[in-house]
C-alpha cells in the first residue's frame, strides 16, 4: 500500500511540476510579446516589479534586545531551584540510557559507524549543557552577582545591519539593458517560452 501511495504521489507531483512550468511559459511568453511591441502595461508591470519595499521597519521588533532577566531574578530562588531539579533530573536520565537510542536520528543521512559517533556526541553534549544548567541554577541561589556579571557579558547586542546592507540594494543592471533592448529580449524570452512550454506539454 505505501509503495502504491508513494508512486501515485510522485506521478501527481512531476505533472505537477509540468503544469507550473507550463503556466510559467505562458506567462513569460506574454511578457516577451509584451517587451517586443512596448506594452504600457508591461512597462509598468516592470515599474512595479522594480519597486523597492523596506522591510527594516516591520522586523525592526524582532532585532531589538528584550531584557527579561529583572522580571525573573525577582524570584531566583524559585526560577533557580526548578532549573536545578530540571537540569539534574535529565542527567539522572541520560545518564542510564545508552546513546545508541539517538542512533535512528543519524542513520538516514549518515551510515551506522557516523551515527553511532554522533549519538555519543548527542548524549556527551545534552550531559554537558544540563551541567552547565546546573551551574547557572547554583549562581543564582548563591552567586547573583557573579551571575549578573556573566549576563552582562553575554547580553550583548550584536547588528548585522551593516553587514547586510548590500543585500537590499537595488542591482536594476539587468532590467536596464532588457528595456534598452526590449525587442531582441522579447524575441528571446518568447522562443525560450514557447520551446519550454511545448517541451512540457509533450512530457505530460
Amino acid at each position: 500500500m505505501p509503495s502504491i501511495f508513494s508512486q501515485v504521489s510522485y506521478t501527481v507531483f512531476i505533472d505537477g511540476v509540468f503544469v507550473f512550468f507550463i503556466i510559467a511559459s505562458i506567462f513569460s511568453l506574454l511578457v516577451g510579446i509584451g517587451l517586443v511591441t512596448r506594452n504600457a502595461a508591461i512597462l509598468r508591470f516592470f515599474d512595479f516589479m522594480n519597486s523597492s519595499f523596506s522591510t527594516r521597519k516591520a522586523i525592526k521588533p524582532l532585532t531589538m534586545p528584550l531584557f527579561v532577566e529583572p522580571v525573573l531574578l525577582k524570584r531566583r530562588g524559585l526560577l533557580g531551584t526548578g532549573i536545578i531539579l530540571g537540569a539534574f533530573t535529565s542527567i539522572s536520565l541520560l545518564w542510564s540510557i545508552d546513546a545508541n537510542i539517538f542512533v535512528p536520528i543519524y542513520i538516514d543521512p549518515f551510515s551506522y559507524f557516523t551515527a553511532v559517533i554522533l549519538a555519543g556526541y548527542t548524549k556527551a553534549f545534552l550531559l554537558v549543557g544540563n551541567g552547565i544548567c546546573v551551574l547557572v541554577g547554583m549562581l543564582m541561589l548563591f552567586s547573583p552577582q557573579l551571575l549578573s556579571s556573566i549576563e552582562c557579558y553575554t547580553d550583548r547586542w550584536y547588528t548585522l545591519r551593516k553587514r547586510t546592507r548590500p543585500l537590499h540594494e537595488m542591482h536594476l543592471g539587468v532590467d536596464k539593458w532588457v528595456l534598452e533592448h526590449s525587442t531582441v529580449s522579447g524575441i528571446t524570452l518568447s522562443i525560450l517560452s514557447l520551446t519550454l512550454g511545448v517541451s512540457m506539454y509533450v512530457r505530460i
